[in-house]
């Protein structure tokens, strides 16, 4: 987060780097984060609209079951897919497209594979389905992302998410007897799609491997760890209480992750600037218009749940959406911070904040369990902070650092 000047002058300078920074309109690069955050808030009321439908038909039962499975595949997914979508920002192109063709191969693998298993249980099946999609969908919209265009990434990704629930919700209202089974096929049929149009990439380009053994070691345990994160809440809440309390916490954890998305959005039209700079903070967005987001998104999520705690709908999920209103704040300003630690290729010191802080959280949870889904957002909120704090102390303003300050 930089501090450079607040207005929507264009400028340019000379970071400590000793690399010319890209001209920036900060105003344009507000913009286009609010784009993105819109088109993603978009896709959040839809699956909001998806979860109300899927509640109402089969249960929260059903919903947390399914919870629980997508959960399983962002776990999957994410350590895998990590190398890929770090280097994707920082690292040359030719690297960039050779990378990206053996993430579309490895997307597909696990779409085949997903689709082998289907005498399996759901959660195996589907797990392995959403990891692949995924994983595939990821590579296609990596283009976008790279370029510092997060408005074009979240207007895909929501695309994909209402076609996906339209399906599904269109089998839940006119199927005489619905099934959760049915409908999770409903809601994949996109994902094949995306498959079939990341094939076309395929004989463009030579595949490439994600960096060293070292590297991609590090990068893909940084995300183990960070999906264990986001989500080993929800399968160690559903395996400690029920599938409804697991149920209402997804819902209060999908809305806490993708209102601090705005986060991501902000420092990720950036990427440009950062990448010329060698990850300078003054190369950033400035800290007044990070600090201004993660105010006004925490508000309106917090507003939300005060809102619905005057309906007669359950009172744990609008407290879980009061109290997970203050992780929001910190997930704004820690998505900025990890943006930068990306391109300051302070790859250590991510993956290792990440892998203390999981069993600190999945402990809370355990520990708070008797709170249900109150319980597990305050255990969200607590770590988060503790991460702001390391990431705060760790950033570097100057931007790249050595392999020795790195391992040290």
């Amino acid at each position: 987060m930089s501090g450079a000047t607040e207005t929507g002058a264009t400028e340019t300078g000379v970071t400590e780097t000793g690399v010319q920074a890209l001209p920036v309109d900060n105003r344009r690069h507000v913009i286009k984060a609010l784009v993105a955050a819109a088109w993603t808030y978009g896709g959040r009321a839809a699956g909001l609209g998806w979860t109300v439908a899927l509640t109402f038909h089969l249960g929260i039962g059903a919903y947390g079951q399914y919870a629980m499975a997508f959960a399983l595949g962002a776990i999957i997914a994410a350590p895998l897919d990590n190398p890929f979508a770090v280097r994707a920002i920082r690292e040359a192109e030719d690297a960039f497209a050779a990378e990206r063709l053996t993430r579309i191969l490895l997307g597909l693998g696990f779409m085949v594979v997903g689709a082998l298993c289907l005498a399996a249980p759901y959660l195996v099946w589907f797990a392995l389905i959403v990891a692949g999609g995924e994983i595939a969908f990821n590579a296609v919209k990596s283009r976008a992302l790279r370029d510092g265009h997060p408005d074009r990434v979240m207007r895909f990704d929501t695309t994909r998410q209402v076609v996906s629930i339209a399906l599904a919700v269109g089998y839940l209202q006119f199927a005489p007897s619905a099934d959760l089974e049915t409908a999770s096929f409903c809601y994949l049929a996109p994902y094949v799609v995306i498959g079939l149009y990341a094939a076309t990439f395929v004989p463009r380009h030579r595949p490439g491997v994600p960096g060293s053994a070292r590297l991609i070691a590090i990068l893909s345990g940084e995300h183990l760890a960070n999906a264990l994160y986001m989500q080993g809440d929800i399968l160690l809440l559903g395996a400690v209480t029920d599938a409804d309390v697991a149920g209402y916490f997804a819902i209060a954890s999908t809305v806490g992750w993708a209102a601090g998305q705005v986060g991501m959005s902000l420092a990720g039209t950036y990427h440009e600037q950062l990448r010329a700079a060698g990850g300078a903070v003054a190369a950033g967005p400035p800290v007044k218009h990070v600090v201004i987001m993660a105010a006004a998104t925490s508000a309106l999520v917090m507003a939300a749940g005060f809102a619905l705690l005057a309906t007669p709908y359950s009172s744990e999920l609008a407290w879980a959406l009061v109290v997970i209103s203050l992780f929001v704040g910190l997930r704004v300003m820690n998505n900025v911070l990890t943006t930068v630690l990306y391109v300051q290729r302070r790859d250590i010191v991510r993956s290792a904040a990440a892998a203390a802080l999981v069993p600190v959280k999945l402990g809370l949870v355990g520990a708070l369990a008797v709170f249900g889904a109150v319980g597990a957002a305050i255990a969200s909120v607590v770590t988060d902070a503790i991460l702001f704090a390391i990431y705060v102390r760790s950033v570097r303003p100057e931007g790249l650092v050595t392999r020795e300050e790195e391992t040290a």
